[in-house]
């Protein structure tokens, strides 16, 4: 003969709450076998399989209300599409997981750099290798702030589109001529290249020496910037070799405040300084007061 428990007992028997049964109660997930007049619930043994199966499921990240729907399949001995739902439900989960941690830790390692850099100094780095993805199309009117909030929007609209997330960091990328000639209005957009960047958008840098210079500032104050460097450059026998890189250094994380910058120049150089020289800057060198 089967026994029979008080919500308590079977609430006992299988380690959870009178308030958890009632809530199942509630969902018509796991309803007591019968209520007695004065209203207590009672529970058969048996039942505690009903109650492990709900537990089963939920531990796999089914949602309760669907979980009525689970309970029927398996009743019917038809629980495998289920599973196999399921379990393309936590991979897709565990790709978005990994996709986030791989976003904080771009974004850990991009404050970090750009707090560990001090502003407005000229430093030589050696820099390896790296892969972006660059956007085909340039943006224009990138020397005002408008035109930079245009850009960036268009940028990750481009990258929802595609069912994608952007890495980090962010920039524009500038052909030395144009750098050098002050042409900053117009420029191409990228960020770090995926497994999932099209070959046809894929932009390899080479390892080699770079100046870095960074600022901090609005937007004008960058492009400000931007157009004193080709003359700090020449005035410390630096020739600039190749495609120059604005990196967006998580300004917002690093500032609270919409409208301060925090940018990253990476300009390709030919110099005889040594490598991971710091170059002291004046006034008369060049250096841009701001």
């Amino acid at each position: 003969m089967s026994r029979r428990y008080t919500s308590g007992q079977f609430a006992r028997l299988c380690h959870t709450t009178k308030e958890t049964l009632f809530h199942y109660d509630r969902l018509g997930l796991l309803r007591p076998q019968r209520k007695g007049e004065n209203g207590y619930r009672y529970y058969d043994v048996r039942q505690f399989l009903q109650f492990d199966m709900i537990t089963l499921f939920k531990d796999t990240g089914t949602p309760l209300r669907e979980m009525r729907a689970c309970l029927a399949a398996a009743a019917e001995g038809d629980i495998l599409p289920l599973l196999e739902e399921q379990a393309g439900r936590l991979a897709e989960e565990r790709r978005r997981l990994a996709e986030r941690e791989q976003l904080v830790a771009s974004l850990l390692h991009v404050v970090r750099e750009a707090r560990a850099t001090e502003p407005d100094r000229l430093l030589l780095r050696h820099m390896p290798a790296s892969r972006w993805e660059r956007l085909p199309q340039p943006m224009r009117g990138l020397d005002t702030e408008a035109g930079m909030i245009q850009a960036s929007a268009f940028f990750m609209e481009s990258y929802r589109r595609a069912g994608r997330t952007p890495g980090l960091p962010t920039g524009l990328v500038y052909e030395v001529d144009d750098f050098l000639a002050g042409r900053l209005a117009e420029s191409a957009l990228f960020g770090p290249a995926g497994e999932e960047t099209p070959p046809e958008r894929l932009w390899e840098a080479p390892s080699g020496l770079h100046a870095v210079y960074a600022h901090r500032g609005s937007w004008e104050e960058q492009i400000a910037c931007w157009r004193t460097l080709p003359d700090l450059l020449r005035s410390q026998g630096l020739q600039p070799a190749g495609p120059v890189r604005m990196l967006e250094m998580g300004s917002y994380a690093l500032t609270g405040n919409s409208t301060e910058c925090v940018m990253h120049c990476h300009i390709p150089v030919i110099s005889p300084k040594a490598d991971g020289q710091e170059v002291g800057l004046s006034a008369e060198q060049g250096q841009a007061t701001l």
